[in-house]
Order: structure tokens, then C-alpha cells, then sequence
């Protein structure tokens, strides 16, 4: 979807109208300034279809309007660039003709930029910035591939990382031969003295997290490549491929998601890595290769894949060794959790899809069908770690967790089983003293990453009750905020928001209490 990389916003809810509405007078606004945001993409659906009933832009003052709705539930819709989709439900009675106003408030992405220089001053050529989606929980950092964003520096060193969806980001520099300056090139800038490396922000030992709730543009965030001992590293690829050539990634052990530098191995599959600082490492080998891109390495149909640990302390490393073979075999069996007799929720059938969790200088994502009643093998697997998605879902039904399948150690035979479960809900009421047509609740993501995730809004109804159906199991920041207050922001700051679970099959009953009135100004 072309708006993949927008996100999260906010939306205010009819403040009034008669029992029968059908007709929608709207404005869209920025969220943190209250500015009007023309051409705003603004769409509804009925519910339960998937064409648009109307498609229109929002006007320079930020006004839209849909008349002539049929009665029943609808589905809006709204996004621009560079800001998060919102999405709201709407019910519309038929009948007479009337009138319902509807706000709604976009969050904007955040940003972060900074400059990468050497101790004099002097830009680090070749050298990207990564923004990385910071886990909830203790985890691997996923490589910029799975969601994280990245920029070039520019001829003066500076960088800039925008479409910063709400979430938590670290921020990280790869100069030298890393994957993506060698895989979109062909080669790469090492400066003497420098080498290769990765840097974190604003140390690689606690790396600082910033959080984006909206419209926060953090500025210099710099880094600064300082000399240090460098060592080199080298062997032989065995056994090496006649004709072909094998890309090499020296990955730092602890946090594999950015690999320190890559190299490519001759046709008698020597390789050599120059300018690589001490530490402890992952040495990733695949191949033969049949071209290269952003991601490094495009291995073919019959490539080998090897690794190996290296330690880098006070000398150069020489005579390194890497076994390569055809990788593992998996299996894969789909199973659908919490489903109640004669639930057609989830398909019997799927695709899930394999991310690598560490940066091998290649590109290595597979993809294949499963199935709950037969097993399904995919075979020649680089011995790493993976992210297992699915997809062709359907609208109810989801992954049921996140799965991390290490191929690093010995194989299970047993099939890895693919969790699946009917999407959850939430049923939520309002508490305090707020009337309930004052208020909407906001429904968020936890975790940052996901391109196409909208800002749901829910409006309580008059017994101060609320829903969100149809849910991706997972984690969710949800919150009660002032619907037509032009003063309040909608998400002043994640914090503010009570994280809860949303299982799968069943709904989650929560008890959410209105805003107070001290929280009105921003």
C-alpha cells in the first residue's frame, strides 16, 4: 500500500447529532499544532465490504464531507503522508436527513537526525544511519529490512530519519564495508584509520531509546567514528563454488542486526576483511551469489551457507576456516488456536514468510505455504535466526505470537508449529465522570515497525461502554482523551497510555478512566 509508510493519528468523534445522520461534515487537523492538514486521503467503507463508498481528499482548510450514506455501520479512513492512518467506526441510522461533525486529528511521524564525523570534523562518506524499532521485551534488534528505517550521509555527514511511526527507536551508524554501502554499490569508502564498524547512540554498551508519540523531530543525534586499533580478518571459504563467489558478514555476537563489514570471496573463495575493530563475532557465509542488491548477496537456488565465531582481541585473524553446506531442512505444520466448534475464522491453509534476524551481507527471506492438516518442508535454510510471519489470513484471524525459530543449533525433527487464533477483541467501559460523548478512546500498537498499522478510535456509548473487534492478538496502548478539545492532544506521549494483552478467540475485558480535566491543555 502506497501510505506503508505512514502513521499513527488521531480522531475526534461526533460532538453532535440527530438519531438518523447521513451525511458526515468533517475536518482533519494536526494533532500537536491543531493546524488544518489539506489533502488528507479520507475513505469509508461499509463494514463488511472492502470497496470504498467514498474516496475524497480533504479541502485547504482540512473540510471533507460524504453525504447520502445508507443506514448502517461504516468504516473511515484517513491518511496523508508522513502522518498515521486513523480509523474509526461510524454508525449511520438512515432515515432524515441530518448532519454529524466529525474531527479528526493526525499524528505526525517523528524524525531524528544528526551528523557522523570523524574527530576532526570531517563527514564519514558512506555512512548510513539506521532508526531500529526498540522490542518491548529483551530481544534481538531487527536488521533495517523488518521495519527499521535508514538514510544516507550526505556530502557534509549529515543524516536524517523521518516516517517515524509512534514507538520506541534506537538509533545506530554502519561506516566502512557494511552490507548496504557494498550491496547497493559494489563497493565501499574504508578510510584508513577508521575501518568498518557499527555505532550506537550514544554507546554500543546502553544504547538510548527515543520515543515518538508524534511530530518529534530529535536533532543532533551525532555520532563521531574515532581511531582505534584495527585488525584484519581472514580465511578460505570450503569447499569453494567453481565459478561462483560467496559474500562474507562479520556480525557483532551480542547484536547481530547490523553486520560490522562484508566481503566477497574470490573464485577460490579466499576473503579478507581489513579494518575491523576488536570484538566478538559472528563470520556469516552464502553462496554462490546470482547478483547483489540493497540487502547484499542474492544467493541462488543451490547455494551454501556456513558460520563461524571469531574473536578479534590484539592481532590479526588469519587461516579462518568456513564449512559451508545446503543449510537445514524445517518442517512446518499450521495450528489454530482457541478456535470453538464450526469457527471458520482461521484457513486451513497459509503462507508464512522467514526474516532473518541477522544480518548475513544477503538476502535470505523465504516464503512457502503450510497447511494445518499436512506438513510442508522448506529446505536449505541458512543456519540463523528468523522471524516467522503469516499471511493470506483473512480479516479474522492472525498470528497468535511472535515467533523467533533459531536454526543456529541442532534441529528438532518434530514440525515447527505455526500459532495462529481467531483476531481478538476489546470490550471496554468508561469510568469517572466524564460524559461519555465527550471522550474517545485511542487504541495503539505497542511495538513500532509495523508500516500499514492504524490509530484505532472508539466512541463510548451512552452507558459509557466501548469496542474494538477484530484484533491482532498482541500488546496495545489504549487511553481515554478528549474528543473536541482544539487544545488537547490526542497522544501527548506513549507513557500515558495503560499497555494490555489481547489474546486471541476471546474478548479482553477492560476499565478505562476518563481524562482529567487538568489534561485538557497541552
Amino acid at each position: 500500500m502506497p501510505h506503508a509508510w505512514l502513521l499513527a493519528a488521531l480522531i475526534a468523534l461526533f460532538a453532535a447529532g440527530s438519531a438518523s445522520p447521513d451525511t458526515i461534515d468533517g475536518r482533519v487537523v494536526e494533532d500537536h499544532t491543531g493546524s488544518p492538514l489539506a489533502s488528507a486521503d479520507v475513505r469509508v467503507f461499509k463494514m463488511g465490504t472492502h470497496v470504498a463508498v467514498a474516496d475524497l481528499d480533504s479541502d485547504a482548510l482540512g473540510n471533507f464531507r460524504v453525504p447520502g450514506l445508507e443506514a448502517g455501520e461504516y468504516r473511515l479512513e484517513v491518511s496523508r503522508e508522513n502522518y498515521v492512518t486513523t480509523m474509526v467506526r461510524i454508525s449511520v441510522a438512515g432515515g432524515a436527513a441530518s448532519t454529524v461533525a466529525v474531527r479528526i486529528r493526525l499524528a505526525r511521524c517523528g524524525a531524528i537526525a544528526g551528523q557522523i564525523v570523524d574527530p576532526q570534523g570531517q563527514p564519514v562518506a558512506g555512512a548510513y544511519a539506521f532508526a531500529i524499532p526498540k522490542p518491548r521485551a529483551a530481544s534481538l534488534l531487527q536488521p533495517f529490512n523488518l521495519g527499521g528505517r535508514y538514510a544516507p550521509v550526505d556530502e557534509h555527514g549529515r543524516y536524517r530519519l523521518h516516517n517515524l511511526v509512534p514507538g520506541h527507536y534506537v538509533v545506530a551508524v554502519a561506516y566502512g564495508a557494511s552490507t548496504i554501502a557494498v550491496g547497493s554499490t559494489g563497493r565501499a569508502v574504508v578510510r584508513p584509520g577508521l575501518g568498518s564498524g557499527v555505532l550506537f547512540y550514544p554507546d554500543n554498551v546502553q544504547p538510548q531509546a527515543f520515543m515518538i508519540s508524534g511530530g518529534e523531530d530529535y536533532q543532533n543525534i551525532d555520532f563521531t567514528v574515532t581511531p582505534a586499533a584495527l585488525y584484519s580478518v581472514s580465511g578460505r571459504v570450503e569447499p569453494a563454488a567453481p565459478g561462483g563467489n560467496f559474500w562474507l558478514a562479520l556480525t557483532p555476537a551480542s547484536q547481530p542486526a547490523i553486520a560490522v563489514a562484508v566481503a566477497v570471496a574470490d573464485q577460490g573463495g579466499g576473503f579478507r576483511f581489513e579494518g575491523i575493530p576488536p570484538g566478538s563475532y559472528q563470520l556469516l557465509a552464502s553462496g554462490p551469489a546470482t547478483a547483489r542488491g540493497m540487502q547484499g548477496a542474492i544467493p541462488g537456488p543451490d547455494a551454501l551457507f556456513g558460520r563461524a565465531s571469531v574473536e578479534v582481541s590484539a592481532q590479526n585473524v588469519e587461516g579462518i576456516a568456513v564449512a559451508v553446506d545446503s543449510g537445514r531442512s524445517i518442517t512446518f505444520l499450521l495450528r489454530i488456536l482457541h478456535a470453538a466448534h464450526g469457527d471458520d475464522a482461521c484457513p486451513q491453509n497459509a503462507q508464512i514468510r522467514l526474516s532473518p534476524l541477522e544480518d548475513w551481507g544477503a538476502t535470505l527471506a523465504y516464503s512457502a505455504k503450510v497447511s494445518s492438516v499436512r506438513e510442508q518442508r522448506i529446505d536449505r535454510l541458512a543456519p540463523g535466526r528468523y522471524l516467522l510471519s503469516v499471511t493470506e489470513l483473512g480479516d479474522r484471524c492472525f498470528s497468535a505470537e511472535s515467533q523467533v525459530l533459531d536454526l543456529t543449533r541442532a534441529v528438532d525433527p518434530q514440525p515447527v508449529e505455526v500459532l495462529v487464533a481467531p483476531s481478538g477483541e476489546i470490550h471496554g467501559r468508561l469510568t469517572g465522570s466524564a460524559k461519555p460523548g465527550d471522550v474517545a478512546i485511542v487504541l495503539w500498537r505497542s511495538e513500532a515497525g509495523e508500516q500499514n498499522e492504524a490509530l484505532q478510535i472508539a466512541s463510548p456509548d451512552a452507558g459509557s461502554r466501548f469496542s474494538f473487534p477484530g484484533l491482532q492478538p498482541g500488546r496495545y496502548r489504549i487511553a481515554a482523551q478528549w474528543a473536541a478539545d482544539d487544545k488537547a492532544r490526542w497522544i501527548p506521549d506513549l507513557g500515558r497510555m495503560v499497555e494490555i494483552e489481547v489474546p486471541g478467540g476471546a474478548p479482553t475485558d477492560v476499565e478505562i478512566p476518563a481524562p482529567k480535566p487538568d489534561v485538557k491543555s497541552r
